[in-house]
């Protein structure tokens, strides 16, 4: 794929292998510069997660562009979604990167020194780009309407979780004026979420794993977010440890666990057989544990637990 040489062409992209949030916001933001009149371009590293995949086949969605296609062509950078060099593909050129949207508190602005960064907490990614449509007075097409909206109620936990604001109600809802919504939409995403087989239990774990430096130690979460989640833990109990086992001696971990977010009750589910995980875990977050077991008041994402877990691993 051969860019235009004479034109200042901007990459939008994030984390490799993206989840919903991250190629929506991709996308949009992608979409929204080309409405203003400059060269723009969405494109991803990797495989998208099977959420995205559900939302490009349910509504007949163009695939986002392969990034290594013309990584090399590009004068600009965008970050959606990602505000680190960890799960950024190694082809960025970090000094390329000119800004950098986010919503995790987690994050190192000395990885990329030329960008600006707006890094604000909110439920997703997605409301901070719905907004920019919002505030520059354009209105985003279909596809990009399909994208946000169902990356704000995925990464929200359909506004049940802790993190959701009142910014991401007010984005969700000036997107459903914009376009209509088949009335299952919520139901079909998080049912899309919550499909698992013996065959494809550990690809699907690792690929929502993400690893920690704290101090000394490396710390695996795996996050899962799903309906049925009981059902789900009774089927997979044994396979869910082999899993985590076999995913923390792959990429070094020294301590990890499961997270499962029980979309139905409103809740995580912390699954972990090791030891000094599970202390660090209770001094962190206050939850009991029953066996491998232990449950939140509420629901609690990976990236609200990783700052509790700094403050009790140093």
């Amino acid at each position: 794929m051969t860019l235009n040489p004479q034109t200042n062409m901007i990459l939008v992209t994030t984390y490799q292998n993206p989840d919903l949030d991250g190629m929506a916001c991709a996308i949009a933001h992608a979409e929204l510069l080309i409405q203003q009149g400059e060269e723009a371009l969405a494109g991803i590293f990797g495989k998208l997660h099977r959420e995205a995949e559900h939302v490009m086949r349910t509504f007949n969605l163009e695939r986002p562009l392969d990034a290594t296609l013309f990584i090399d062509q590009v004068d600009e950078i965008i970050l959606t979604d990602a505000s680190d060099l960890r799960g950024l593909s190694p082809l960025i050129d970090p000094q390329k990167v000119t800004t950098v949207i986010d919503h995790r508190k987690d994050y190192n602005p000395d990885d990329f020194p030329n960008a600006d960064f707006q890094i604000e907490l909110v439920g997703s990614a997605a409301t901070l780009v719905t907004e920019k449509f919002i505030e520059r007075g354009f209105i985003p097409g279909e596809s990009a309407v399909c994208l946000l909206a169902g990356a704000i109620v995925s990464n929200t936990v359909n506004f049940q979780n802790k993190v959701t604001t009142q910014r991401d109600r007010e984005a969700f809802d000036w997107l459903k004026n914009q376009r209509e919504l088949p009335e299952d939409f919520v139901q079909q995403l998080f049912e899309s979420k919550s499909m698992f087989t013996n065959e494809n239990l550990f690809s699907e774990i690792e690929h929502d794993a993400t690893a920690f430096d704290f101090a000394d130690k490396r710390i695996g979460i795996a996050q899962l977010e799903i309906i049925n989640a009981q059902t789900f833990i009774a089927d997979f109990q044994e396979q869910l440890f082999d899993a985590l086992r076999a995913l923390h001696q792959k990429n070094k971990i020294d301590h990890g666990f499961l997270s499962i977010v029980d979309i139905d009750q409103g809740r995580t589910i912390f699954i972990c057989d090791d030891e000094y995980m599970k202390i660090s875990l209770s001094q962190a977050t206050g939850v009991e544990w029953q066996g491998h077991t232990a449950y939140t008041n509420g629901i609690m994402m990976r990236k609200e637990i990783v700052p509790h877990l700094r403050k009790v691993i140093i």
